[in-house]
């Protein structure tokens, strides 16, 4: 098995809490394969429309440059799902290894990587590439029965003579080139979201050696947070192709905002259920880990408390002038600090942190609608009140 950075590496990682995730960081620090496998699939998705936008003339490329959802999803959603996914299978590996070094039994170590080399086996799969594949053409076969380029999910651009069913050269090629490239990229992205489930689902089996009293308050499964964390990408992308959309309805339809108040509810929900719900899986050991810290914690708290009171409360001559000097009160104190501790153990293996974070990035796309949304007459206004 190949080797991963050691797990406290994470420690010196800049968390949401000092740094907020910088997207362009994906291509700075990105692979010259994976960029050029990026700057490929975005040609083959983009260029071909592009020029065949041109051929139809003025107008039509005009309608291709501002189809929206076309646009944010050709060039910064394709691009971003396939940089994004090596620095979430580094995170992933980070974690496995930070399990593998020292919550795992020793016994349970072999079986614990086979488990997870049967993970990797089916996350990098020719097979499952293939069905997906199928699943994405299935898909586009399916909708193509009920797609019509006269509807209001197209623009002008796809609508035409020389393509399938009235739609236009262009709109043929991206029906079935380029979304399908966006599709299957969605796809793999979730499918290997599943793998990871499964692999939690199945490390919970394990006797793992939690730490009631560790100061993460999660039993030293903190490190989860760090694949939390590669989900962003992908909540953002989310975000984008929505807002994509949106903008189309308004810019294209004249649709007010407030016609898709509901959305961002839905957008947050999709967030929670693909990127958060699979740590729920651990949500039961943390509850036994904290009934059982209870016990014998509050036993032992309960013991040593008795034998201090014992010492310094039921004796009359126990106070005198070096009490303050006496290490018993700070070491109870220290102790009873980290019985405390078990009070506060989260049953749920993710920060409120990494999930405003995962919110945020998913909702942030939408900002420049509600820019957008103000007329321009209310900011003049505005701005004219505040300078005099």
């Amino acid at each position: 098995m190949k080797r991963s950075p050691e797990p406290n590496a994470v420690a010196n990682e800049k968390s949401p809490r000092t740094r907020p995730q910088v997207f362009l960081d994906l291509f700075r620090t990105a692979s010259s394969q994976a960029l050029i496998r990026a700057a490929i699939t975005v040609a083959v998705a983009w260029v071909p429309p592009a020029v065949l936008s041109v051929i139809g003339g003025r107008a039509a490329f005009v309608s291709f440059l501002t189809d929206y959802a076309s646009m944010t999803r050709f060039l910064v959603v394709i691009p971003v799902l396939i940089l994004a996914e090596p620095q979430l299978r580094d995170r992933l590996d980070l974690v496995v290894r930070h399990f593998e070094r020292y919550l795992v039994p020793r016994d349970q170590v072999p079986s614990f990587q086979a488990e997870w080399v049967a993970c990797e086996k089916l996350r990098d799969s020719n097979i499952a590439r293939g069905l997906l594949i199928l699943l994405t053409y299935g898909t586009a076969a399916f909708l193509g029965q009920y797609l019509s380029p006269q509807g209001h999910e197209f623009v002008s651009w796809w609508r035409g003579a020389g393509g399938f069913r009235a739609f236009s050269p262009a709109g043929t090629w991206a029906l079935f080139i380029s979304y399908p490239i966006l599709a299957y990229l969605i796809y793999l992205w979730l499918w290997r979201q599943l793998l990871w489930v499964r692999f939690l689902w199945i490390t919970t089996r394990y006797d793992l050696r939690l730490i009631a009293a560790h100061p993460d308050n999660l039993g030293g499964l903190g490190l989860l947070e760090a694949s939390l964390r590669g989900q962003l990408p992908f909540s953002f992308c989310m975000g984008l192709g929505l807002a994509g959309a949106v903008a189309n309805r308004m810019f294209h339809e004249g649709y007010k905002l407030v016609t898709f108040r509901h959305l961002p509810l839905i957008l947050v929900g999709a967030v929670l259920l693909v990127c958060v719900a699979p740590y729920f899986v651990f949500s039961s050991t943390l509850m036994r880990m904290r009934r059982r810290g209870m016990l014998r914690y509050g036993a032992f708290a309960r013991a040593v408390g008795e034998q201090f009171e014992e010492k310094w409360l039921d004796r009359a001559d126990s106070v005198n002038a070096d009490v303050l000097t006496v290490p018993d009160f700070s070491t109870t104190g220290d102790l009873f600090g980290v019985v405390s501790n078990i009070n506060d153990i989260r049953v749920i293996p993710v920060g409120l942190v990494d999930i405003y974070a995962l919110i945020g990035v998913a909702l942030a796309p939408a900002i420049p609608l509600i820019i957008a949304s103000i007329p321009f007459d209310t900011v003049l206004e505005d701005s004219m009140k505040l300078l005099f």
